[in-house]
């Protein structure tokens, strides 16, 4: 009876690991893009961060199909935008090509624009399924370990 349920529990925790998961790296349109636009206008970096790693999709469009990049650009807001680039947001969105092209040259040219090179890949928040992944690893050795050793004793 032990082996019975210290093997249905390891199997329902590596399940429940795999939906946790795979829910986790779902990237999240945000509930209000004027919401996360002004807290990335506030250079909220931590907030916009931690939205990120819940799954927030920096680049998630407007109604008028405007990333949060292409909104300050149009606007000349450096500060909204050196906050989405930090965030990890891309700096060239597909709603960039719309954009006169002087009017995006100078906005990015500009010594208040963060370059992007700034901030390399290694920047953007990982994966928040990481941890879940090794735990679920780590609970199968132990519960295996565990139905081994209790099962060699009796």
């Amino acid at each position: 009876m032990k082996r019975f349920i210290a093997i249905l529990t390891c199997v329902g925790f590596i399940w429940g690991m795999g939906v946790s998961s795979a829910q986790a790296t779902q990237k999240l349109p945000p509930a209000d893009f004027n919401d996360m636009y002004s807290t990335a206008a506030r250079g909220d970096l931590g907030s916009l961060l931690a939205a990120s790693h819940r799954g927030l999709d920096l680049n998630a469009p407007n109604k008028e199909g405007d990333a949060g990049i292409c909104v300050a650009i149009k606007r000349g807001d450096y500060m909204a935008y050196n906050t989405f680039i930090k965030a990890g947001a891309m700096q060239h969105p597909r709603c960039v090509n719309f954009l006169a092209q002087s009017e995006y040259n100078s906005f990015v040219s500009s010594p208040r624009a963060v370059k992007y090179s700034q901030y390399p890949t290694s920047f953007k928040p990982r994966e928040s399924s990481d941890w879940l992944t090794a735990g679920g690893v780590l609970a199968l050795i132990a519960g295996l370990a565990w139905v081994v050793t209790s099962s060699s004793g009796n």
